[in-house]
């Protein structure tokens, strides 16, 4: 606390620096909003939900007057986010939308009608949080300062309460249970997506733990949207649901039927599939991707929009599929360059179904992939995964433009490795120190008809992207 303390008092005049310059009608470009962001962990640690909802009761608890989609989940969250917001949208309503993380920019994370804020709106509720941190502290013995996650969380509450939407979808960061977003107290739906093993060293080393703190965000008298994946996840949510008297709506994978991809007349990819709900049959519904486990994700959107519906949103059929079919949600098997796919795949179960999806996708020449894994996910399990699949005639390993990257030689080591116990030698593998030399390899190396696959992180989707 000590040290927490010496380091906000040191941070005191570069915070009254910000808003004197605001003050003063100076401009405070985004790099430096986002330097001071990045500094964040260096001088503060994560806060009790008790904590956030004191400082949400400060802000005067803007939530209350919001009409909130509340997703958790490990895989699919920011799919399902884009899908509902997507057919609120077309069915004629104003959407706001916080995730995270962001590919490219910062202000990627704050959405409103399905596009990002203006970099000049993020430094203005980026220096009234400033403010209102001041304030707040000025009254406290302790001093307090929000996590990274949770300042960009109090920004989402302040900017959707300066400028209010009609729906805001909500996003969860890691967990559920103790994520600072928990501190919504009445959203109008929560949602759960795939279950899976990631975070474990926050969330447990099984199904079940892992479920468990998910369903921390299952409120009393709030319906609960959840895929019904894995048995023994499904048995958490559940029993959680029962236990807060709460509705629960499981979409099971026996619903979504006929999943396959399709190209229409003008040459455009496209998956089709038909869903039976908990009210309606919708026939040949159609996603702007080329990956086949959307339909799961979209499945669990049209749910979550039917008991919108109920709670009086009006929402077509219509809506449904057109909304569906525009979404675009970045970094999720997209096709950045023809013939060039991003998938921000970062943990077994979203490599595996990455590799499903491209697995039958028709290629005249070879198929290349394109990797790089920060060092806390299952890498040694995902590479032994993507060797045995034997389904890519060159690899090119990439370390990450993060402190959290995988170093080249433990890249390598966990490739010998896996060759080793798999007994696989023939596939070439190469090693980059950054993205951009192996981005730049890949790409001039390719012949007619390759295709080159990228997946392992987000953070490699998004420096792909960044540079294409």
């Amino acid at each position: 606390m000590d040290n927490e303390k010496n380091s906000l008092e040191m941070l005191n005049g570069e915070i009254a620096e910000f808003i004197s310059r605001a003050d003063a009608g100076n401009e405070i470009q985004l790099f430096e909003c986002d330097d001071f962001l990045n500094s964040i962990p260096s001088f503060t640690d994560k806060h009790t939900i008790e904590d956030t909802k004191k400082f949400l009761e400060f802000l005067g608890n803007p939530e209350e007057n919001m009409k909130i989609i509340h997703v958790a989940g490990t895989n699919g969250k920011g799919s399902v986010c884009s899908y509902v917001s997507s057919v609120l949208m077309k069915a004629g309503y104003s959407v706001g939308m916080f995730t995270s993380p962001h590919l490219v920019k910062i202000t990627e994370r704050f959405q409103v009608d399905g596009k990002p804020i203006s970099d000049g709106l993020f430094t203005e509720i980026f220096v009234e949080m400033l403010r209102r941190v001041a304030e707040y502290n000025a009254d406290l013995e302790a001093p307090y300062f929000p996590t990274y996650f949770e300042f960009l969380f109090f920004m989402a509450m302040l900017l959707y309460d300066v400028y209010p939407v009609d729906y805001l979808v909500l996003e969860t960061g890691l967990g559920g249970r103790l994520d600072s977003t928990n501190a919504v107290a009445k959203p109008l739906v929560s949602v759960i997506t795939e279950i899976g093993y990631d975070h474990m060293q926050y969330l447990g080393e099984t199904i079940e733990e892992i479920a468990g703190e998910k369903a921390g965000i299952i409120k009393p008298g709030v319906p609960i949207v959840f895929f019904d994946k894995r048995a023994e996840s499904t048995e958490v949510i559940k029993k959680r649901a029962l236990e807060l008297d709460t509705r629960a709506i499981m979409v099971e994978s026996k619903n979504i039927q006929d999943t396959r991809r399709e190209t229409d007349e003008a040459g455009n990819k496209y998956v089709a599939f038909s869903l039976n709900s908990l009210y309606d049959k919708y026939v040949d519904l159609r996603l702007s991707t080329e990956a086949l486990y959307q339909a799961e994700n979209a499945s669990v959107a049209v749910a979550t929009l039917e008991i919108l519906r109920d709670n009086g949103a009006e929402i077509s059929e219509l809506d449904i599929r057109e909304g569906l079919m525009a979404t675009k949600w970045e970094g999720r098997m997209e096709e950045v360059r023809p013939g060039v796919y991003v998938d921000g795949a970062h943990n077994i179960d979203g490599i595996t179904a990455f590799l499903d999806c491209i697995e039958h996708m028709e290629c005249s020449g070879r198929k290349l992939m394109l990797f790089g894994i920060v060092s806390d996910k299952q890498y040694k399990e995902i590479v032994q995964e993507i060797l045995k699949r034997d389904q890519f005639e060159g690899i090119y390993v990439a370390v990450l433009e993060t402190s959290r990257s995988l170093s080249v030689s433990d890249l390598k080591g966990a490739f010998e490795n896996a060759k080793d116990e798999l007994g696989i030698f023939g596939v070439p593998v190469k090693y980059y120190s950054n993205v951009r030399d192996a981005v730049t390899d890949i790409i001039t190396s390719r012949k007619s008809g390759d295709m080159v696959f990228a997946a392992g992180s987000l953070y490699l989707a998004g420096q792909i992207k960044g540079m294409l």
